[in-house]
């Protein structure tokens, strides 16, 4: 693949080192002794960095190898738990090898001892590179977690070297440390040999690259898999199963207008008609995403839903071409998320009811979508209907299946608002008054009776 078409993932060793790096087959590496001086009967470590330039799983083995004797030609100075690690990375992870090394006491001070680490990488498939020979992109903080924020923090005030021991053969690498007097006794820290995880493709948080990577599959399998004829039943269904399991019975019509609102946000993700939609959301808008190309600074904004599934074709492209097992399991809630939002915009500009400003919104969802999840909780009449049950009204012609009579399943939702009356409270009032007039309203626009 040539490197203009490669997808570059960040640079997480380059972070630490400061841009040092040494190739071997599909890795970068780089070696490190922390600390840089070793306090006598002290146990210190040898760290080796690795960064999986490819989008394949590798094997590398890192073989340690201590100085013989020290600086007064005493042999055995140096001891190790262990001289031997093998790790397997999965594409693009980045992490790194520590082997633990006890400093004997009576070992000569001096700053001129070297270590080496023998590095042999085996790549377990044919694979693509997603990071450049001279390192991967930048490295966005605040696109990583707290702890790992913290622990590349820590790295980075070790020293690391490149520096290849001989020319051929085997990659040896080679870093030198200092060895000073412990002056008196301390407590020794019981290192355990390992490997520890930096970051892996669950952690990239940028969609960018993931979303580049996989465009033509995005486009050609994904998009097309959300028309209504393949989505509308499967999520009626999870969404009758979802609410009841919440203690609210809702009746079918009232599924079918939340299915008909879910399945709509899914099809807005590749509009079939190059047409403007008053009440289409550009940001649901995936197909012209793609068209347009993705390099917008800041966050992309991408729906919820799309967000998930960028994470699992991610992890199996398989995922791309029978989404809808994931949108009605795993991804429900976040397309429930998208589906709120959108609803809430509709309801705002077709009946100039507003819940408040964004944050307020936000909340309102988030304490919805915890309702739904929470084991113990019994859901109200506003839970359904505000705003999910009005935007699937709002959006009554749309998403609409061959076999479905519009004036029916507006009837029908208008008599199952009516036998909702008696569990109306006052808190579900203004509500009720909100469905009554965007169910009167949808009547309206094509001529419809009771």
């Amino acid at each position: 693949m040539p490197d203009a078409e490669i997808t570059n993932y960040p640079d997480i060793l380059g972070h630490i080192t400061d841009g040092s790096r040494y190739i071997v087959s599909a890795a970068q590496v780089a070696l490190g002794v922390r600390p840089r001086v070793v306090r006598t009967g002290r146990l210190f470590e040898a760290i080796l960095l690795i960064q999986n330039m490819s989008d394949g799983d590798i094997d590398v083995t890192a073989t340690l190898q201590l100085p013989e004797t020290d600086l007064k030609k005493k042999p055995k100075r140096f001891v190790a738990k262990s001289e031997r690690l093998l790790v397997g990375l999965r594409p693009a992870e980045v992490g790194y090898v520590t082997l633990p090394i006890t400093c004997l006491p009576d070992t000569a001070i001096g700053d001129g001892y070297k270590l080496a680490m023998t590095v042999d990488v085996k790549a377990l498939k044919k694979a693509d590179r997603v990071r450049l020979p001279e390192g991967g992109g930048a490295v966005d903080l605040n696109l990583l977690s707290p702890g790992t924020v913290d622990e590349l923090a820590a790295l980075k005030k070790a020293a690391y070297s490149t520096v290849r021991r001989g020319m051929f053969g085997t990659t040896t690498l080679e870093a030198t440390f200092g060895v000073l007097s412990a002056g008196g006794v301390g407590q020794i820290a019981d290192l355990t040999p390992g490997w520890v995880t930096l970051w892996t493709l669950s952690d990239h948080r940028d969609d960018r690259l993931t979303l580049s990577r996989h465009a033509d599959l995005i486009y050609t399998k994904l998009l097309p898999a959300l028309r209504r004829e393949k989505t509308v039943n499967a999520l009626y269904k999870t969404t009758q199963q979802r609410f009841e399991r919440s203690g609210y019975s809702v009746y079918p019509i009232e599924a079918h207008y939340i299915a008909k609102l879910l399945a709509a946000v899914l099809e807005m993700a590749n509009p079939t008609e190059n047409v403007f939609d008053h009440l289409a959301d550009e940001t649901l808008n995936i197909a012209h995403l793609l068209k347009r190309g993705t390099s917008l600074k800041g966050t992309l904004p991408l729906p919820s839903w799309f967000r998930g599934m960028l994470r699992a074709v991610e992890f199996n492209p398989a995922a791309a071409e029978s989404p809808i097992s994931a949108l009605t399991s795993t991804l429900y809630d976040d397309l429930l998320k998208d589906a709120c939002r959108l609803a809430f915009k509709m309801m705002a500009r077709v009946t100039g009811e507003k819940i408040g400003d964004e944050a307020d919104v936000e909340e309102y969802i988030s304490a919805l979508i915890a309702r739904l999840q929470a084991p113990d909780t019994v859901l109200r009449f506003n839970d359904v209907y505000m705003p999910l049950v009005i935007g699937g009204v709002i959006l009554f012609d749309r998403a609409c299946l061959p076999s479905e009579k519009l004036g029916d399943s507006l009837n029908e939702i208008g008599r199952a608002l009516v036998g909702r009356y008696p569990e109306i409270g006052t808190e579900d009032r203004a509500t009720y008054t909100v469905v009554e007039k965007v169910i009167e309203r949808a009547r309206q626009k094509y001529g419809y009776q009771v």
